[in-house]
């Protein structure tokens, strides 16, 4: 319901709504590299979304909104994963995402990003798919520097070791 009020504030022009529509799917990008789950990463936006829409006013740059609004996924993210913190085992796989990354890269690298734990995945979706600096990245995770980069080191490594088999496929023509 929050959602659909927001739709019809917003009507007439709104910067948000016009900062929503062009950067919608690049955010939409980031939530699922940060969940990977297309459902659960939709989810994520529009929470980020409905928590930074209220506080539109506030943000004097309207350049500084998508910063807002990545700071608002990474700390949703983090909650709901220190509320949860459990994994839920099943006899049968779930089926696949029904949209998801659009090469064989992309999914290795998508499948690899979802055995990191939520902090050290949000740090290299931060740093290496958004581009920020390490310091914005300590800024948005809310640690200092010093963690940021223990964070990315753990992750890069994890995933050094989650990627070398196919790694090896591919220098081997295989």
């Amino acid at each position: 319901m929050k959602r659909e009020s927001m739709r019809s504030e917003g009507a007439g022009g709104d910067p948000f709504d016009e900062f929503v529509a062009a950067r919608y799917q690049a955010l939409l990008r980031g939530a699922f590299l940060i969940t990977g789950d297309v459902h659960d990463a939709r989810d994520l936006l529009h929470d980020a979304l409905a928590r930074v829409y209220p506080k539109r006013s506030v943000i004097r740059d309207p350049a500084a909104t998508e910063g807002y609004v990545r700071r608002a996924m990474v700390r949703t993210h983090v909650s709901r994963w220190r509320r949860t913190r459990r994994e839920v085992l099943t006899a049968v796989l779930p089926d696949g995402p029904v949209v998801g990354p659009e090469s064989e890269r992309d999914e290795q690298l998508a499948a690899a990003l979802r055995v990191l734990p939520p902090r050290q995945r949000a740090a290299v979706v931060l740093r290496y798919y958004v581009d920020l600096p390490v310091a914005r990245v300590a800024e948005e995770l809310g640690c200092s520097q010093a963690t940021a980069k223990t964070h990315l080191a753990r992750a890069l490594k994890a995933l050094r070791q989650e990627l070398a088999p196919a790694r090896e496929m591919v220098g081997h023509g295989g």
